[in-house]
């Protein structure tokens, strides 16, 4: 599919045509969640409200335990009662990792008390309670941002980067000194390997001592609402030590991978035939539609370049996720 785009044409195939909508996709509705959150704070209008339940609502996800404030109010406005469950003014559901949070929200309002509730004169029957923006839209902006980079990239790289056969082994320039990491390639290619598979392995068997700890600790499954005061050594802190210590070593183990990749890679280069290609790794356009081809459709030179773009990739995007997980957990 060709695109054109100002004094250049994008060269989309299917899957980025897919990302590239997707992409459109959260950048509206994130847009669009943005603006409709600001016109409410910037326009509301503070009414009087009674409080007629209040709770926290635990939610199982694929991706873990959320926990959900849910408050119930009454109000009137211009002689009109209206009933209202929105805390936020959002059109998303707000929910958080760690359910003291959860708490800290619904414990000011308690059941049969007022409090203070906050109308748009041109939506009276959607008031909501606490007048600040939720960072949902921001994050769906910014994903879909870097989604939409992605394809982008895609569509402005080569049509077929990473196909160029490689001269014998023999008729490759003067190979520099031997690194460090060309000497004990073998060595780190197996340790990266083995550490992975361990520490993936490891990570899952932790998860699921967590499961097990989780439903072996009174009050959260059962009875009164609590938060869990989990003991570094009890069922629940170690095994999200372990947990934790694994995700470092598959990140490490990564980084190790990509390190020996990027060494043979180097070597595959030279045996290039001239004029050699621009460097994927300098030019990201060019990289981009090298992760997006299938293995089979690409030379050696380029089934490395997949690869150790992939690895490092990964375990960037572990990284982050670890960070943003340290974050919330402050």
């Amino acid at each position: 599919m060709k695109v054109p785009v100002g004094i250049t044409t994008l060269h989309l195939s299917q899957k980025s045509a897919l990302l590239l909508l997707l992409a459109t996709g959260l950048l509206g509705f994130g847009g669009y969640d943005y603006v409709q959150q600001s016109q409410a704070v910037d326009n509301a209008v503070a009414v009087q409200a009674t409080i007629t339940d209040s709770s926290v609502d635990r939610m199982d996800g694929g991706r873990g335990i959320d926990y959900e404030p849910e408050i119930q109010y009454t109000y009137k406005y211009q002689g009109e009662t209206y009933t209202s469950e929105q805390v936020f003014p959002s059109t998303g559901v707000r929910t958080y990792s760690d359910r003291s949070k959860a708490e800290s929200v619904v414990e000011s309002y308690e059941p049969g008390t007022t409090a203070r509730a906050y109308v748009s004169p041109a939506d009276p029957d959607d008031a909501f309670l606490i007048r600040e923006r939720t960072p949902f839209p921001l994050r769906a902006i910014a994903v879909g941002g870097f989604l939409s980079v992605i394809g982008v990239l895609a569509g402005l790289g080569a049509k077929n980067p990473g196909q160029q056969e490689l001269r014998p082994a023999s008729e490759g320039q003067p190979a520099p000194r031997e690194t460090w990491v060309d000497s004990h390639g073998e060595i780190l290619h197996r340790l990266s390997k083995q550490g992975l598979g361990v520490c993936f392995v490891g990570f899952w068997l932790s998860m699921v001592a967590l499961v097990f700890g989780l439903l072996n600790t009174p009050g959260e499954f059962g009875g009164p609402p609590q938060e869990i005061q989990a003991e570094l050594l009890g069922p629940i802190g170690l095994p999200m030590l372990a947990g934790f210590s694994f995700w470092v070593g598959m990140i490490l183990s990564l980084c190790l991978y990509g390190g020996w990749s990027f060494a043979e890679y180097q070597q595959l280069r030279r045996r290039l035939p001239d004029p050699k290609p621009p460097s994927p790794f300098r030019h990201p356009s060019r990289l981009i539609t090298i992760l997006g081809t299938e293995d089979n459709d690409l030379s050696e030179y380029g089934q490395r370049v997949r690869r150790t773009g992939w690895a490092l990739m990964i375990a960037a995007g572990m990284t982050a996720v670890l960070v943003h997980l340290l974050y919330i957990a402050s």
